[in-house]
């Protein structure tokens, strides 16, 4: 989530109330004076940020990233969802704020552990980043007690899978939370092979630093489908084992790789006769367009081992592919979809814009669209129920 921002920007669209407790709570207040409008309605504005010491503004910078990227439309319901879960009596004040970085600053000063909490599941469902979730679908449908022994458990399975394969991951640490809807996050945290950069020490000279960097792993166990969905780097050869060590220290069964006559997602419909894109009228999507796919024989084929096709906008796919596929002396009853990949045009809103967004699902168990927006993200997963690509 983290990106580059103007901070003097950003403060300059907080309200003055809100602004002042931060800069006092990062001491920062002093050499960053703040000046009421001068007209009614006007922000107020901020000067002064070079002038705050390196360590403190630092400090303040990170936070005033946090609530930057907090403040969009993940990260606010994500407050809603867990204030009015845990502190249900605050939710007017939440509500009465009128400004995105206005409700971000005020869960960041109130509410903290709102706030932190709320930061982890926005980066989890983010953290992908455009790269798939992977997910089984075939476990047990039943709710889970997390305690501190599971933890260990799971800890320890993760170091001696990523210590004995690679040679990484000698310190584990896994945090857990749950989601108002059920789901269960379990954050892996492993220390990463040693790597040394240039940084500036504090006297503004360059000079190189060995360190031992985190990386993570993220597991979303949800009992009520009896799905995993896990992200993490490394490709296919890496999620097996790790599916294998949650399922182990958490849910207490063995598991199998995943069973094919049982896929997540199953595209191969999308070529029989008849077949159309419905949507939820609640959705308000105006266009779906399939806009590539990728198939592979499942006969015998000297010719080619797949074909990848774009569309173009208007084309209609499944005859484009019927065409293609005489090339190589093949017909659509002797290839499986293995990928495709689908734009979902919205209706214009209010302001005139219509939203869309573009995302993968490749058989048997990948899709990317855990990383959209969420408005965006609920219809996507609506529409594969919809289009009989996944049941859940």
């Amino acid at each position: 989530m983290a990106h580059l921002i103007d901070p003097r920007r950003v403060l300059r669209q907080i309200s003055y109330d809100l602004l002042e407790v931060f800069l006092a709570r990062h001491d920062a207040r002093p050499e960053l004076p703040c000046v009421k409008p001068p007209k009614p309605g006007k922000k107020p504005v901020c000067s002064g940020w070079q002038r705050v010491p390196d360590a403190r503004r630092k400090e303040a910078q990170i936070a005033l990233r946090d609530v930057h990227d907090l403040a969009g439309g993940r990260g606010l319901k994500i407050f809603a969802e867990e204030i009015r879960r845990t502190y249900p009596e605050r939710a007017d004040e939440f509500i009465a704020l009128e400004g995105r970085l206005d409700k971000a600053m005020w869960a960041y000063l109130h509410l903290p552990a709102v706030f932190e909490q709320a930061a982890l599941f926005a980066r989890a469902d983010a953290l992908a980043n455009g790269r798939y979730w992977v997910k089984r679908n075939s476990l047990p449908r039943r709710p889970v007690t997390v305690d501190q022994p599971m933890i260990d458990h799971l800890q320890d399975a993760l170091h001696g899978y990523y210590w004995s394969a690679e040679m990484r991951g000698r310190h584990c640490k896994v945090e857990h939370y749950d989601r108002q809807n059920g789901a269960q996050y379990f954050y892996a945290y492993l220390d990463d092979w040693p790597d040394k950069q240039l940084v500036f020490a504090d006297d503004g000279e360059i000079v190189p630093r060995s360190e031992r960097f985190a990386f993570s792993n993220v597991f979303v166990f949800n009992p009520s489908e009896g799905s995993l969905e896990l992200v993490a780097k490394g490709g296919a050869p890496v999620h097996f084992p790790l599916q294998r060590a949650f399922c182990r220290s958490v849910l207490g069964i063995d598991v199998r790789r995943a069973d094919p006559l049982r896929p997540a997602y199953r595209l191969d419909h999308l070529l029989e006769p008849g077949f159309s894109f419905v949507t939820d009228p609640a959705d308000r999507v105006a266009r779906v367009i399939l806009r590539r796919m990728q198939v592979v024989p499942i006969v015998a084929c000297p010719d080619c081992e797949d074909l990848k096709l774009t569309f173009r906008r208007g084309s209609d796919p499944v005859a484009v592919l019927r065409n293609v596929l005489l090339g190589v002396h093949l017909d659509l009853s002797q290839v499986s979809v293995q990928e495709a990949s689908f734009e979902v045009t919205l209706l214009p809103d209010l302001s005139g814009q219509g939203k869309q967004m573009t995302f993968k699902v490749t058989a048997p168990s990948s899709c990317n669209l855990k990383s959209k927006p969420d408005e965006l993200r609920e219809v996507g997963e609506r529409c594969l129920r919809l289009w009989g690509i996944t049941d859940a």
